[in-house]
């Protein structure tokens, strides 16, 4: 697949925490059920502090955690990259208001697989595959009943510059939206 290499935490604010605690032994734990969804707290500012942590870090009262024996442990402060969430959106939208889990297994036997996947070619290589790749670790854990996520992949292919040329910011082929806008409204 020529799959590469994919640095999975991040060092800021934003994204998935991870749901671990890391105790005054050196152990590592996984948060109880209960606590589950892990969510980010509101925070008024949440740049780097510059010490190379995550902004989470600076946040006391969110990272040091009593645990039920009366020790005490600090949560993982990465956070997982936009692609951890992306991975299985579709098994979200299954069952959006189910506050306790990420869905529901009926609802998701009702209705998997997707029937079909419209993506670009971005899409095909990364985002496929590691939907596919998250998919199929959900499935050997039991928590899905499809061995795959999508039933059909159509690809609309790349837009293209003047130049013949994938259009990008970095090769200064786009189309500028404010001039759009001033031509056309």
């Amino acid at each position: 697949y020529k799959l590469r290499d994919w640095l999975f935490s991040r060092q800021r604010y934003w994204g998935e925490p991870f749901p671990i605690l890391h105790t005054d032994d050196d152990s590592v734990v996984g948060l109880s059920e209960e606590d589950l969804p892990l969510e980010l707290p509101e925070v008024e500012n949440y740049k780097p502090s510059g010490t190379g942590h995550s902004p989470l870090a600076n946040i006391e009262d969110w990272v040091n955690v009593t645990l039920p024996d009366g020790s005490k442990a600090k949560r993982e402060t990465n956070t997982m990259p936009q692609w951890a969430g992306s991975c299985w959106y579709y098994l979200r939208y299954l069952d959006p208001e189910n506050a306790r889990r990420g869905w529901d297994q009926e609802k998701e036997k009702y209705w998997m697989p997707v029937d079909l996947y419209i993506g670009g070619a971005e899409h095909a290589v990364l985002h496929l595959l590691y939907a596919r790749f998250w998919h199929k670790l959900l499935y050997d854990l039991g928590y899905v009943s499809t061995k795959e996520p999508f039933k059909k992949l159509v690809n609309q292919g790349m837009i293209l510059g003047e130049d013949g040329q994938k259009m990008s910011k970095s090769r200064g082929n786009v189309v500028n939206p404010d001039r759009v806008i001033a031509d056309y409204g």
